[in-house]
């Protein structure tokens, strides 16, 4: 085993690794996750994750919304804001609203102000995002709490099951600072007669972008009206041991290193005609 600090390096590794697991998106540019899966196609190395094209459309929320709902997902309205001056024209739907980064991990950009009845207020938090160099997407407020679906790839995706985040926050929302600290953790989440509904989403969004080695599934749940609303879909998310994928899976008895196994086979097996080759330029 290999480890680097820089995505370059993946170009020397050429012919000598046989698999690139890759969690980097701290590099200072914008969609960091694609660099990596971008050099290793490039390169011909197998890597972990799914195509640098679904890579970028799980990255971008706005796209990855319309996909979603074009394949029978519900998800709530929404608007996108990439200048200050566009903040003149507020969104063709109501308040309350939910001001977020377009693009980013880890909920770089939410705050308990990314909730706010009106519209003078979502486009003062949206100009906040825009100075620090972010593209904004407003969405209609979903009121609830958030889930995620943990799913592993194979033949047919691995429903794992259903996991709550913690929070203490206004609206039980996730923001930057809970995301990054992780305080709170994780607890299963009995889902009940939503279960078929959610494993249906599954299957409709691996029919659309699948194959993914691994990937979650992010909601917004009211208990109240069992309304869901998709979120967003992560891929290469947090596979730690106190995260929601091992927490899921270890309800059937499989441990992190039986998770990291099975991603990795599957991975391998995936991109069996993956070979190193030249180019020419």
């Amino acid at each position: 085993m290999e480890t680097a600090g820089h995505c370059q390096s993946v170009l020397a590794a050429a012919g000598r690794v046989d698999l690139v697991f890759s969690l980097m998106n701290r590099l200072p540019i914008h969609n960091p996750e694609i660099v990596v899966p971008a050099l290793c196609e490039m390169a011909g190395i197998p890597h972990v994750g799914a195509r640098p094209n679904i890579r970028a459309l799980a990255e971008d929320k706005w796209l990855s919304k319309h996909a979603a709902r074009s394949a029978g997902l519900p998800v709530a309205e929404g608007a996108v804001y990439a200048d200050a001056q566009s903040l003149m024209v507020p969104p063709g739907f109501a308040g309350p609203y939910f001001v977020k980064n377009r693009f980013g991990a880890a909920s770089e950009g939410v705050s308990p102000d990314s909730i706010q009845d009106d519209w003078a207020g979502a486009a003062r938090v949206a100009g906040q995002l825009l100075e620090r160099g972010m593209e904004v997407l407003v969405e209609a407020y979903a009121p609830g709490i958030d889930i995620t679906v943990p799913v592993l790839g194979g033949a047919q995706p691995l429903f794992l099951g259903v996991v709550r985040p913690g929070s203490d926050r206004i609206g039980g929302i996730i923001t930057e600072d809970l995301k990054r600290d992780d305080p709170l953790g994780y607890q299963l989440f009995d889902a009940g007669s939503l279960v078929p509904q959610l494993r249906d989403d599954v299957r409709a969004l691996w029919g659309l972008a699948g194959p993914m080695d691994y990937f979650r599934l992010d909601y917004r749940f009211d208990p109240q009206s069992g309304r869901r609303v998709f979120l967003e879909f992560n891929i290469c998310c947090h596979i730690g041991r106190s995260g929601a994928i091992c927490l899921a899976a270890g309800q059937w008895g499989l441990s992190q290193a039986d998770v990291l196994g099975h991603v990795v086979e599957f991975s391998l097996r995936r991109q069996a005609s993956q070979r190193s080759r030249p180019w020419v330029f």
